[in-house]
């Protein structure tokens, strides 16, 4: 090696050490010059508290909390989180107007964020959430969709054992909310649960490749919402010049442009065919059909030319989100529910007596929309085991403007954290508050004292707007499961489910087994 090589080597690696220290110098510099320090752990330049929190945030904070209190804040990279863990807390971010300066969730990169959980643009969210709002809350899709929970379950029970049935049910409701979720949204069929009970391997090559696509959906939900922690939590830095962070980051890109393009050739199917339909056809009841038609001759609600249709873009991360959302979340909150009443005999006592007053005797009678209504304590126990098993502990906001948040001063662009898991915990608003005692959800409990202090589908304006589409799923699930079956839990010794984090806290296994009451 000439001199003249080692003299540029040792320049480069005095560069790079300078460059090292004016880097350290500006993230401290920031670091102690942020405005309303609030508690937490030191961070570390590049990281922050990454080493720390790892990419489970929500049981840092919760294990945190005493230490730090209700307000406090930790660091990823060179970004700042305020996390609020009191009801007081959270007062105005969870205001019901698009006007709020917390509006703004998190940009989640591969993902094209026009529908309504992932678009941080008031004006387009505004708008697609009123035509979403209209299909999903819409008595005769409700309807429908209660139809086709029964539907669903009836066929796949009649693959149990009569006597005694063992199943994974964390497995089972995945592949039960994905095909009902597809088909919903779709209008196409889906296999998961074929796939479950008989493999993979068809004869018919049509079908065996469907069956593929049904089966890397449900990995890529599960992908996509790795994805959603991956991209808050981890520091630009990393995901973009490391090389295993950089990996994981273009798989991750790789799986959301699968997800967009599958739904996107689907919707381009679809629209062909309505515009290929006589004008006295009548179009589907699913959510895409809905979604296609919305403000445009065919809706059946009206027409207003001063306002256009969804786009394809729109309609597509729409109902990519919906079937998001209700794949993953709905059949955790399921296998939740079921664990906390199994554990409760007194509760699924109560429970079917309620069945027997609405539906009678009679355990092959349809469930009607109108039915499910009436069900108040199987609404109290929903509502109980969201609050007891929190499935989604953490919720992320982004403020706009500066802002006053427990008397403390921050800057635009805070970044907070909401801990829904310790607020539903909290002892001033809940007697025993550890204890599944659905009987609290009979009185009321959306008064002042108590505000904020549930919110499983979020709050303010950001509400979940596919709720009461969960809620009747759940409910009808439950109804067929208790009302023809007992369930008892293979593991009964276990204090909690077997979970890991995502983005949600997601069942990996429970195992049961099924009996017929009768």
């Amino acid at each position: 090696m000439s001199f003249t090589s080692i003299v540029s080597t040792v320049d480069l690696i005095a560069i790079i050490k300078v460059l090292i220290i004016l880097y350290v110098l500006k993230y401290y510099y920031k670091y102690f010059t942020r405005q309303s320090p609030l508690p937490g752990p030191f961070p570390l330049p590049l990281i922050g508290n990454l080493h720390q929190i790892r990419l489970n945030p929500a049981q840092y904070a919760k294990e945190h909390h005493k230490k730090y209190g209700d307000m406090y804040e930790i660091w990823v990279g060179n970004n700042r989180f305020v996390i609020l863990s009191h009801p007081s807390l959270i007062d105005q971010i969870y205001v019901p107007n698009t006007k709020t300066k917390f509006f703004p969730r998190s940009e989640i990169k591969h993902f094209n964020g026009n529908g309504l959980v992932f678009n941080d643009d008031p004006l387009t969210w505004k708008r697609n959430r009123k035509f979403v709002v209209q299909s999903l809350m819409s008595p005769r899709f409700l309807k429908n969709f209660t139809h086709l929970t029964q539907s669903l379950f009836n066929e796949n029970e009649s693959y149990w054992d009569k006597k005694k049935y063992q199943i994974d049910f964390a497995k089972w409701i995945k592949c039960f909310t994905t095909d009902i979720t597809l088909q919903t949204v779709t209008c196409k069929p889906s296999y998961c649960l074929n796939t479950y009970l008989f493999g993979e391997n068809h004869d018919d090559p049509i079908r065996s490749e469907e069956i593929k696509r049904t089966v890397y959906f449900t990995k890529a939900v599960q992908t996509f919402l790795t994805n959603v922690l991956f991209q808050m939590f981890i520091p630009e830095v990393l995901k973009n010049y490391f090389p295993g962070f950089y990996h994981l980051n273009k798989k991750y890109k790789k799986n959301s442009d699968w997800l967009t393009e599958t739904m996107l050739d689907v919707i381009s199917k679809r629209r062909k065919e309505i515009d290929n339909m006589q004008s006295d056809e009548k179009i589907g009841s699913n959510l895409l059909d809905i979604l296609l038609t919305l403000n445009t001759p065919r809706d059946p609600n009206g027409y207003d030319e001063s306002e256009p249709p969804l786009t394809d873009q729109e309609v597509c991360s729409t109902i990519t989100e919906v079937s998001i959302a209700g794949t993953d979340t709905t059949g955790n909150t399921f296998c939740f529910t079921v664990w906390l009443l199994v554990k409760h005999p007194k509760v699924i006592a109560r429970f079917r007596e309620e069945i027997s007053e609405i539906l009678g005797e009679d355990i092959s009678r349809q469930i009607t929309y109108e039915d499910l209504e009436k069900f108040t304590y199987l609404d109290a126990i929903i509502k109980e085991s969201t609050r007891v098993l929190t499935l989604t502990p953490l919720t992320p906001r982004i403020s706009t403007q500066e802002s006053i948040i427990g008397g403390k001063h921050l800057e635009a662009n805070t970044k907070f954290l909401i801990l829904h898991e310790l607020i539903h915990k909290l002892p001033e608003f809940w007697e025993n508050p550890d204890d599944f005692i659905p009987e609290r959800f009979l009185k009321e409990t959306n008064n002042e004292i108590t505000k904020n202090a549930f919110i499983p589908f979020g709050g303010g304006t950001r509400i979940c707007p596919g709720r009461h589409m969960a809620m009747v799923e759940l409910k009808t699930l439950l109804i067929l499961l208790f009302r023809k079956y007992d369930v008892e839990l293979v593991d009964n010794v276990s204090k909690k489910p077997k979970t890991q984090f995502t983005a949600v806290y997601e069942c990996t296994e429970m195992k049961v087994l099924v009996r017929p009451k009768y």
